[in-house]
């Protein structure tokens, strides 16, 4: 991957100029855009200011900027974006993204969740689409870009890393009229020494959970990690994050076992340490220091955080990565599968991407039938890995001295 460079008030800056940092400062709140000069003319982007000057992608241009540059996105009807995209995901503009959630923030004393206002008589409610817990969390994933890779990426996406990345995208979004990042908990880096300290950071961020409103409603947040451990007991089940050891997230008992049946086979894969799985549950405080979960969902990731829908595509993922390869992997949100979508992306194969499909035998028959006409459509132009007919040694085929020619097979 080429270094990205923009063009800003008619110079060129490369994307890890020391002195760009100064230039975005004189841009930033004035009418000049900064373009990205992946393509020829460039493309035009604006200056967003978190700790540093940060240069993001205009909406609705990810498609207009080249496959392998960093601000590239695949246009929404290639994943499940483009489900949600316009009713759950309403962009208004720059730093002006607003989520629509089908859960609530509030919850009222003595209710799972707050009351809905009643509708009056005679009226007719049209149906809109809203983020689940998993849409939530796919959209962060994707808005922080790790649901892609390139080779120089290797060896620094670490936990603090993406920590940073997804608080930062949730400071960009405002739902339930207030900013995303007031209701995210994602818990720092442990270390021993520090641990008082860390303690401390963590009570001061959930202590807007233990007051009740005039109204009797206590405050919820999402919390999302890394999973350490699940664990059944006498009275439920107990969550625990990594990096946050010394507190655990409760969970009743029939809904654990929900958990554990709808998400097993993710489960098992983490258990067997093939993968990365990564909780996002809505919580609130049940009493002091006792957390209590109202929903969750999980998604497994590979070592470097990429989303994987299920185990073949983290072989996948590790092929890519050592052959240095650049890709994306498109992401489901609402979706009620991820079949007519390609498992990848491949970002460096010349001017377009290219799509990369596993035809799993364990697909339920939707899913199956999805992923085979998807192919037969994009056929010539994609890779195929079916599964039960390829062996090991024979399944990736990527066309590593020619980027520009990938078989299909």
């Amino acid at each position: 991957m080429v270094e990205q460079r923009y063009l800003i008030n008619g110079r060129a800056f490369a994307a890890q100029d020391p002195g760009l940092q100064e230039v975005l400062a004189r841009i930033y709140g004035t009418p000049a855009r900064p373009r990205c000069l992946c393509i020829g003319e460039g493309v035009e982007m604006y200056v967003s200011k978190f700790t540093d000057f940060v240069i993001k992608r205009m909406p609705e241009t990810g498609a207009d900027h080249r496959p392998t540059c960093p601000s590239y996105e695949l246009p929404a009807s290639e994943s499940g974006l483009g489900e949600v995209l316009g009713e759950a995901i309403i962009e208004r503009g720059p730093d002006g993204v607003e989520l629509r959630l089908d859960f609530p923030l509030t919850r009222r004393i003595g209710h799972s969740f707050a009351t809905k206002e009643p509708q009056p008589t005679g009226d007719v409610t049209v149906a809109r689409k809203a983020l689940s817990l998993r849409g939530l969390l796919h959209y962060l994933w994707e808005r922080a870009g790790f649901n892609r890779w390139y080779p120089r990426m290797q060896g620094k996406r670490s936990y603090w890393v993406l920590r940073k990345f997804l608080l930062q995208a949730s400071e960009e979004v405002e739902t339930k009229g207030l900013r995303l990042a007031e209701r995210v908990f994602i818990p720092e880096n442990f270390s021993r020494e520090q641990a008082a300290e860390i303690a401390q950071r963590r009570d001061q961020a959930l202590s807007i959970l233990l007051a009740p409103d005039p109204d009797l409603h206590f405050k919820m947040m999402i919390a999302l990690g890394e999973l350490k451990a699940f664990n059944e007991t006498t009275l439920g089940y107990q969550l625990y994050f990594k990096h946050l050891p010394d507190c655990a997230f409760f969970i009743e008992k029939k809904a654990g076992t929900r958990t554990k049946r709808a998400f097993g086979p993710e489960l098992q894969a983490w258990t067997a340490g093939q993968v990365k799985l990564i909780a996002a549950c809505l919580f609130y405080a049940k009493r002091e220091h006792l957390y209590q979960i109202e929903s969750l969902t999980l998604m497994m990731t590979s070592a470097q955080w990429i989303p994987l829908d299920h185990a073949y595509e983290k072989d996948v993922v590790d092929k890519l990565v050592a052959e240095q390869r650049a890709f994306l992997k498109p992401l489901r949100y609402e979706a009620k599968h991820a079949g007519k979508f390609p498992n990848f992306q491949l970002l460096d194969a010349g001017e377009r991407p290219v799509a990369l499909d596993i035809l799993s035998a364990f697909l339920t028959p939707n899913e199956r039938a999805a992923k085979a006409s998807a192919i037969a459509d994009r056929k010539p132009n994609g890779w195929v890995w079916d599964t039960a007919q390829s062996a090991a040694a024979e399944r990736f085929v990527f066309g590593l001295t020619d980027r520009g020619r990938v078989p299909y097979r």
